[in-house]
């Protein structure tokens, strides 16, 4: 004969097993429930729904090669890349020239989609807007005519820059001197050795030696809570083709 005592403890742990387990079974309905009604990612302006079928709202700033202004509209690596999206969203990209601060404000109160203009991964661009995840990584280096041979180091070594740079101290801190050009023109003209990024002294016919000075992270900049426009944009970034070789043929044919 099983005891009272037991019969009894055997009774309240499934009373309580089978609570816990109605809890658990109703928790679980809940987080379903829950999940069927998310569609995330979310645009809080629905900006991908607008866009497909209808008009990406662009931004651009006049930067070569990735930003070109012509008279026949824009051209450059980032409008291909747009052209390119807006063909696969059934879209059409409207351009609308502006100061970087104006687009990024225009960008800010979604008046804009999308702006572009060879940004960089900077600090400020975070708190106006949403910067892609960086897409192509730009190396500053040192580059030689053929006509020169390449040195050991840079040490004493008079070396052609833009006058307005981030990588003056950069060369001085390697014993190099730097020697300020005044325009583009001038810089590629230099018979001497470059400090420029690494498809730019391609471009020109330089050879980049193995002295990396600084690093540049492109990206492109979206309103602000934007998540599935921002999920298209970033594919369509990170599968576009050979992005250093493009760069390397707008440059040279600028």
């Amino acid at each position: 004969m099983i005891p009272l005592i037991s019969t009894y403890r055997s009774i309240r742990f499934l009373i309580v097993y089978r609570g816990l387990l109605g809890l658990s079974m109703l928790l679980l309905a809940a987080i379903m429930l829950s999940l069927a009604g998310c569609h995330y990612p979310t645009d809080i302006e629905h900006s991908l729904d607008k866009i497909k079928g209808g008009v990406i709202e662009v931004g651009l700033t006049e930067n070569p090669p990735w930003v070109i202004r012509t008279p026949d509209g824009p051209a450059g690596l980032e409008p291909e890349i747009i052209e390119r999206l807006a063909g696969q969203l059934n879209a059409e990209a409207h351009w609308h020239w502006g100061e970087e601060s104006d687009l990024l404000q225009a960008l800010k109160e979604r008046q804009l989609d999308l702006v572009a203009g060879g940004l960089t991964q900077k600090a400020h661009l975070s708190k106006d807007a949403a910067p892609t995840k960086p897409y192509y990584k730009s190396h500053y280096m040192v580059g030689f005519p053929s006509s020169i041979a390449m040195p050991d180091s840079l040490e004493d070594q008079a070396i052609a820059i833009n006058a307005v740079n981030h990588i003056g101290k950069v060369l001085r801190d390697k014993g190099a001197r730097p020697n300020l050009k005044t325009d583009a023109k001038s810089l590629a003209g230099t018979d001497g050795p470059v400090a420029e990024q690494a498809w730019w002294l391609r471009a020109h016919g330089f050879e980049p030696g193995p002295w990396t000075l600084a690093s540049d992270k492109h990206v492109m900049a979206l309103p602000k809570g934007e998540n599935a426009w921002m999920i298209v944009l970033q594919r369509q970034l990170n599968s576009y083709p050979d992005i250093e070789r493009r760069l390397q043929q707008l440059e040279a044919n600028e």
